[in-house]
């Protein structure tokens, strides 16, 4: 998915309204201008947008999947789409691909509000990030959740089968994933330093009942 398709998505999803109006006043402020950190009221506006607008198809929290498997969960959004570009093209309006063909342009107060929550809920860990946007799909990812694809190991589990000896080596010349009667086959192959954040990962997630692999 590309940035401008990510964008037309999030204003779709914003169409009916933005906090405090839907029309630029021409009096925005650059996106350089909103890097700073953000106060815990405009983060809960923010909050309250994609809770409204966003949420029946995107998943807006730290944890779950969307409801939609297509929209992209809003924790991961901005390590792979450029915040400066989202709020640009938020505020300039832009259309929307489908019928009929509206012309969206937002306040620059909503987009501030919606742009803070973002960076208020994405994840940094490496570990925690590659397995979101790479497993997430198929695997559980938490030390409770049950893994979206039926037969897909959840990741706490791994320990049970797995030394950090084996893992590493299996994912440093290619894991073939198979999950069930799906179709589905790829090969699930990782740097040194993906693996190391991988292992990581997994150690974070540990209980005594499902210890990481050893």
């Amino acid at each position: 998915m590309t940035a401008r398709s990510l964008i037309a998505a999030l204003l779709l999803s914003l169409a009916t309204t933005v906090l405090t109006g839907c029309v630029d006043d021409g009096m925005g402020t650059s996106p350089s201008s909103r890097s700073a950190p953000s106060d815990p009221a405009t983060v809960e506006d923010g909050r309250a947008i994609a809770e409204a607008q966003c949420s029946r198809c995107h998943a807006i929290g730290l944890e779950g999947m969307s409801p939609n498997p297509a929209a992209p969960v809003f924790r991961t959004i901005l390590s792979r789409y450029d915040q400066d570009v989202l709020e640009r093209e938020l505020i300039d309006g832009m259309g929307v691909a489908h019928k009929p063909m509206p012309q969206f342009q937002f306040d620059p107060q909503g987009t501030d509000a919606l742009i803070a929550y973002l960076r208020s809920i994405q994840v940094t860990s490496p570990g925690r990030l590659l397995v979101e946007e790479r497993c997430a799909r198929c695997h559980a990812i938490g030390r409770n959740d049950t893994s979206p694809y039926p037969g897909a190991q959840p990741y706490r589990n791994l320990g049970q089968r797995w030394t950090r000896a084996q893992l590493r080596d299996a994912l440093r010349s290619g894991i073939i994933a198979e999950h069930d009667a799906s179709g589905v086959r790829f090969q699930m192959k990782l740097t040194d330093q993906e693996i190391d954040d991988f292992l990581d990962f997994l150690k974070s997630i540990e209980t005594p009942d499902h210890p990481a692999p050893r």
